[in-house]
């Protein structure tokens, strides 16, 4: 085996298994690889593939308005327009139903007692928005199951913006958005993938995780030499952060980090 040099790329371009744009993002970008597109229409290289894999079923069979309008209301959410995308193209058949069930997740949201009641009126509101069209699908067990994973495995999308601005106010604007997507947490959109999403935390991380085609499709960058039979490792946070801070924003994820340079930090301030 040889090592791995910093900057090389590990995995190139995968598209994500499912992915959706952001409500901000609606009318800007595709709705199946998040590239940019004049009124959020989908794009050329996407049309066909989307109305078979989601769309048909989607405009003939589901109403996301008020599932839009809660999402709106709750700060942007995401997970519940991912979650609907899901179960859209499991009822077209362009994605199994099994396929999630690897990824981990919290294993105390199985049934109706210790699913949050968040979750439960999200699972009614997609549920009706399916309006009885979802086969039995869409439960509260089946919301819980998919939006755990999505809670640990999705990737918030980051896609930079492109350099097709013919002005230079017009590209400060995109930066400016760019950046500011990034600071409230809204990005591009979000997507699940099958290798990337198998990767655990550091903060550390010997990956860099980078959207360098203008769309979903994710890159892998060694930001370190990686050596042979060393695992990968990428950041699920702020990795300049300080150690608590780090720490605090772990805590959604259920773990207490200790990667080397979290003991190193533990060392130096005891």
């Amino acid at each position: 085996f040889l090592v791995i040099n910093e900057g090389e790329v590990i995995l190139q371009n995968q598209k994500p298994l499912a992915c959706h744009r952001t409500l901000a993002n609606a009318t800007t970008r595709c709705g199946r690889c998040l590239k940019e597109t004049r009124d959020g229409a989908f794009c050329d290289e996407c049309a066909s593939n989307a109305r078979r894999e989601f769309a048909d079923f989607e405009r003939k069979y589901v109403d996301m308005t008020a599932l839009n309008q809660y999402c709106a209301s709750n700060g942007g959410l995401k997970f519940p327009l991912l979650c609907a995308r899901i179960a859209a193209m499991i009822l077209s058949g362009s994605l199994n139903e099994q396929t999630l069930e690897w990824l981990c997740h919290a294993s105390n949201v199985n049934n109706q007692e210790t699913i949050p009641p968040q979750w439960i009126e999200e699972a009614r509101l997609l549920s009706a928005a399916f309006n009885g069209t979802d086969d039995g699908l869409i439960t509260p067990e089946w919301y819980a199951g998919v939006t755990s994973r999505l809670h640990l495995n999705a990737f918030r999308v980051e896609i930079p913006p492109t350099s097709s601005s013919t002005t230079s106010s017009d590209w400060k604007s995109a930066m400016v958005a760019s950046l500011d997507a990034i600071t409230t947490g809204r990005g591009s959109g979000s997507a699940i993938y099958v290798l990337p999403s198998l990767l655990n935390h550091s903060c550390a991380p010997n990956v860099d995780v980078k959207w360098e085609s203008g769309d979903a499709a994710v890159t892998l960058r060694a930001s370190d030499d990686v050596a042979p039979g060393e695992e990968l490792t990428i950041t699920y946070i702020d990795a300049n952060a300080s150690i608590d801070a780090r720490q605090r924003a772990l805590e959604p994820y259920g773990f207490t980090c200790a990667c080397a340079r979290c003991v190193e930090d533990r060392q130096r301030s005891t």
